[in-house]
C-alpha cells in the first residue's frame, strides 16, 4: 500500500493509489488560490467539505454497483470521479449520477435545524448538480438516457446556453458581485458550446 507520485507534464500531477489514479490539474489549486482571495475562509472550508460529501455519495454507489473507481480528478470545476467499468445498466448509471446530489440533499435535511449555513450549502450543491449541463450530474444522467437521440441532446445544449445567459443577467440585475459565480457560469456555458461544436462537425 502506498501512494506514488508521477508528474504528467506541466499541467497536472498524478498520484496512484492501488488501481485508482488521483489527478490534480494545475487549474484546481489556481482556482482554490483565487477563492482564498475572494471568499470567506470558513465558508470556503465548509464548501470544500460539502464537495467531498457529494463525491463520497458517488463513491459509495460506484462501489456498491461494482463499477469501482478508476480515477479521481481535481480540476477547475471541482472534483470528478470516473468508474472503473462502463458495463453498467442505465439504472445503475442513473444511481451513480444521482447519488452525489442525493447525499447533499439528505445532509441538508440533517443539518437544517442546527447548522442552517451548512444545510444551505448542501442544498445549493445538490440542486446545482442537478442542472442539465453536460459536466454536471443532471446533464450526465440525461445523456445516458438519451445518448442515441442527438436532436434532444442538441436542444438540451442550447437550453443550457440560454440558461447561462439568464444566470449572468440575474447576477448582474441583483448586483451579486461574485467573480467565482461569474466564472462558474461562463465555464458551464463554454462546456456546452464546445460539445455543441463537436457534434456539428
Amino acid at each position: 500500500m502506498g501512494i506514488v507520485s508521477d508528474c504528467m507534464g506541466e499541467n497536472a500531477v498524478e498520484l496512484k493509489f492501488h488501481h485508482c489514479r488521483i489527478i490534480v490539474e494545475f487549474s484546481f489549486p489556481a482556482v482554490i488560490a483565487f477563492l482564498f482571495l475572494q471568499s470567506d475562509l470558513e465558508l470556503l472550508k465548509q464548501s470544500f467539505f460539502v464537495c467531498l460529501i457529494h463525491e463520497l455519495g458517488h463513491g459509495i454507489v460506484m462501489t456498491l454497483t461494482g463499477a469501482g473507481i478508476r480515477e479521481v480528478r481535481f480540476y477547475a470545476a471541482g472534483i470528478r470521479m470516473t468508474a472503473n467499468t462502463c458495463l453498467l445498466s442505465t439504472f445503475q448509471m442513473l444511481a451513480v449520477y444521482f447519488s452525489g446530489p442525493l447525499m447533499n440533499l439528505l445532509c441538508a435535511l440533517l443539518f437544517w435545524k442546527y447548522q442552517p449555513v451548512t444545510a444551505l450549502l448542501h442544498l445549493s450543491m445538490g440542486i446545482f448538480n442537478l442542472l442539465p449541463y453536460r459536466i454536471l450530474d443532471g446533464g450526465a444522467a440525461l445523456e445516458s438516457l438519451f445518448e442515441t437521440k442527438g436532436d434532444f441532446l442538441q436542444i438540451r445544449s442550447r437550453f443550457c446556453m440560454l440558461l447561462s445567459v439568464s444566470l449572468l443577467f440575474l447576477l448582474h440585475f441583483y448586483k451579486i458581485l461574485s467573480p467565482a459565480l461569474f466564472l462558474m457560469v461562463l465555464y458551464l456555458a463554454f462546456s456546452e458550446i464546445s460539445v455543441d461544436k463537436s457534434r456539428s462537425l
